[in-house]
C-alpha cells in the first residue's frame, strides 16, 4: 500500500485534496461562522444569552446617549470597567423584567397605548390645531431615531408591560423606622 502511495504521489495528493478541501468548506467554515456570529456569552437570562457583541453595542449606545446629554463629560469616565459593567447590569435587569412580564402574561391594550401616546410630550407637540396628529411629522420624528411607528409602539407596549411588573414592587417599599414608629404609636394610642 505504501509502495502505491510512494509511486503515485500526485494521484494521492489529488485524492486527498478532493476529500479534505470540500469537507473543510462544508463543515469547517460553517462551524466557524456559527461560533463567530453567536459570540461569547457574558450573561444568560432565562436560557437566552447576552453576547459580548450585544453588550458592546448596548454600551456604545449608552455612551452616545450620555454624551448627547452632557457633551462636556470626560469620555474616560464612560470607558471604565465599572461603566461597562453597569451597562451589563442594566441589560440583565431589563431582560429579567421582560421575562417576568412575559411569564405573567402582562400585555398592554390598544386603549392604554393610545392614552400613553396622547400623554407623551413629544407626541403632543405634533398635534395640529384641530387635535389630530400630524402623521408626517410623527414619522419624521421616529425616523430620526431609526424607528418605524410600529417599532416605536411595540417599544412603548413593552415599556408599559415592564412598568406593570415594577409597580407592585414600588408599592411595597419598606418604610423608614420613623414612619413605622409614628404609625405604630398612633395605632397603640
Amino acid at each position: 500500500m505504501f509502495d502505491f502511495i510512494r509511486k503515485h504521489t500526485k494521484v494521492t495528493m489529488a485524492l486527498l485534496f478532493l476529500l479534505i478541501v470540500p469537507s473543510f468548506i462544508l463543515f469547517g467554515l460553517d462551524g466557524y461562522n456559527r461560533s463567530r456570529d453567536k459570540g461569547v456569552a457574558v450573561a444568560r437570562v432565562d436560557g437566552n444569552d447576552i453576547t459580548q457583541a450585544e453588550w458592546d453595542r448596548a454600551h456604545q449606545n449608552e455612551v452616545d446617549r450620555v454624551r448627547a446629554q452632557m457633551p462636556t463629560l470626560d469620555i474616560k469616565l464612560l470607558d471604565s470597567p465599572e461603566a461597562r459593567f453597569a451597562t451589563l447590569e442594566r441589560q440583565v435587569r431589563d431582560r429579567v423584567i421582560a421575562v417576568a412580564a412575559d411569564k405573567l402574561r402582562l400585555t398592554t391594550s390598544d386603549q392604554r397605548l393610545a392614552r400613553e401616546l396622547q400623554q407623551s410630550p413629544e407626541i403632543a407637540s405634533l398635534r395640529r390645531p384641530d387635535g389630530s396628529l400630524d402623521m408626517e411629522r410623527y414619522r419624521q420624528l421616529l425616523g430620526s431615531q431609526n424607528l418605524t411607528p410600529e417599532m416605536f409602539e411595540a417599544n412603548v407596549r413593552a415599556d408599559l408591560s415592564r412598568r406593570q411588573v415594577l409597580a407592585p414592587l414600588a408599592a411595597s417599599a419598606i418604610t423608614g423606622t420613623a414612619d413605622a414608629d409614628l404609625a405604630l404609636n398612633a395605632f397603640s394610642a
